[in-house]
């Protein structure tokens, strides 16, 4: 069989991940003072884009050669079709990992990508992409692999097991259906306090949650044939294989020293030498259910004085509006607090600019009367960036391609959201990146640049002519009178908010 026992009948959610892109991997290297070599125009590859939303954005976003693989022919076929509305060229395959490992009409890659791919498949097909990576990524060249890991899903799998028996055995129908069935078999288990569910109740918990989860993702996340959480050391020794080192997390807030774990576990951990120990004790004490790693071919560690140099090529983006930043930050191990006498003068520099770009630079002249060091001025902006309330600007070397690719792909997608939901996000070609942007708001801004006279009568026939409704403060919104004046909200909210920072980010026309 071609999908090898990955789930083919259901289509995969669409999915765009910030960590996939150029822009975003570089960063993260930088936060833990790595060097690559990987300039600003590279050849991109992701294995297993899915329908392709993050491979597209990235695409338009960023200069540069780009590739995926999926071995889904109706998913390659989108992400093709996406593509051609974008404008700028993308090498779309439907291989299969095995079969792309095997070309020879393909170039060496800057960067390789995989997103929640390897937990998923064969231990052969992960030897194929160890294959990949081993011959097809440069020296130098950077790897994003995110994965299941050990210890968090360890008690899932029993959970996983009586999910994928009852399916097999008892339930029938289409795949979705087979899916509805075994999750309420999993509730009746639970709810007759069956034993292993007593001894763990957060597993017994999961599954009410899994059953409110859009069935897609669910078919895919728990109903495949192959489904293997492994451990950071099981994962980095195969990637050794193909000459790979780890080097930081694509998460910032984990490269961050004293962030991402609880104060009186700091001390165990830095009495750990090993790398491979360090990182799995780690998952341990915040018991991480999953990984976002990145790698480099060829590992240099670079001086402080390196950093701050690499930094000075870096401008920055405002994303959030509050002028009183919030010192409350959420980590894998906990809650801690930021250092208001460093965050707050950070943050009324970079809003000085009223939205502009602002030079790493000129933000260390802006904080210099106050005795902010360059130092703490970069962990600042790793955490603001993490979090969201900031973006490093793209370096890519054809900014205006990139602006006019990505207005033309962001037209499409809002085009598409007339008749499906799900691409959540627009191409944001000065940060590199992308924005969520919801299927109503994207609804709107396409009635808006076609020049329609009653957008919210219009967004409305768009969406009773499918029967839908919109959701507001999880009530669903039954007469015309009320989804009106829903619409009428939202479109207040984007012209007076959302489209002047699509604006401002390079998403929508000037």
């Amino acid at each position: 069989m071609w999908n090898a026992g990955y789930v083919s009948e259901v289509d995969y959610i669409y999915g765009y991940f910030s960590e996939l892109a150029p822009v975003r991997l570089k960063f993260a290297l930088l936060s833990r003072g790595v060097s690559h070599d990987v300039g600003d125009s590279p050849s991109y590859l992701e294995l297993g884009f899915g329908h392709g939303l993050s491979l597209n954005i990235n695409a338009a976003t960023s200069s540069g050669r780009f590739f995926g693989t999926d071995f889904n022919p109706s998913q390659a076929a989108y992400a093709a079709q996406i593509a051609r509305a974008c404008g700028k060229p993308l090498g779309i395959f439907d291989d299969s990992f095995e079969e792309f490992a095997r070309r020879d009409d393909l170039p060496q890659f800057d960067i390789i990508a995989l997103h929640g791919i390897w937990s998923w498949v064969s231990n052969e097909t992960r030897d194929a992409i160890v294959e990949i990576v081993r011959l097809k990524l440069k020296p130098g060249g950077i790897l994003y692999i995110s994965y299941n890991c050990k210890p968090g899903w360890s008690p899932i799998e029993p959970l996983r097991h009586l999910l994928n028996l009852h399916a097999a055995k008892a339930a029938a129908g289409g795949l979705l259906a087979r899916v509805d069935e075994s999750l309420h078999f999993a509730q009746r288990v639970v709810d007759a306090s069956a034993g292993y569910f007593d001894l763990y109740p957060s597993v017994g918990n999961m599954v009410e949650s899994i059953r409110k989860l859009d069935r897609s993702y669910v078919s895919h996340e728990y109903f495949n044939r192959h489904w293997l959480p492994e451990s950071f050391s099981e994962v980095s020794a195969r990637l050794a294989e193909a000459k790979m080192d780890f080097a930081a997390s694509a998460s910032l807030i984990d490269n961050m020293p004293g962030l991402g774990v609880p104060s009186h576990c700091q001390g165990l951990l830095a009495s750990i030498s090993d790398l491979a120990l360090y990182e799995t004790t780690r998952d341990y004490i915040v018991n991480r259910q999953f990984r976002r790693d990145i790698y480099v071919k060829g590992k240099r560690q670079m001086s402080v004085a390196e950093v701050a140099d690499r930094l000075e090529a870096y401008s920055f983006l405002t994303l959030a509006e509050t002028e009183q930043l919030p010192l409350t930050l959420t980590t894998a191990g906990g809650s801690a607090t930021l250092r208001s006498e460093i965050y707050q003068p950070v943050w009324e520099a970079l809003m000085a600019s009223n939205g502009a770009a602002v030079p790493f630079g000129v933000l260390v002249d802006r904080i210099a009367s106050v005795g902010i060091t360059r130092s703490q001025l970069a962990e600042t902006l790793f955490v603001l960036t993490g979090r969201g309330d900031v973006a490093p600007t793209s370096q890519s070397a054809t900014p205006e391609d990139d602006r006019i690719a990505s207005v033309a792909l962001n037209m499409e997608l809002c085009r598409r959201s007339k008749y499906s939901s799900g691409a959540n996000n627009l191409a944001a070609s000065n940060i590199g990146s992308a924005v969520p942007v919801t299927r109503v708001q994207q609804l709107v801004l396409l009635a808006l640049w076609e020049g329609v006279d009653e957008v919210e009568t219009t967004v409305w026939r768009w969406l009773s002519e499918q029967g839908e409704r919109l959701i507001s403060e999880g009530v669903t919104l039954e007469t015309v009178e009320e989804n009106l004046e829903e619409i009428r909200k939202i479109h207040g909210e984007v012209t007076s908010k959302l489209l002047p920072l699509l604006r401002r980010l390079g998403a929508a026309p000037v």
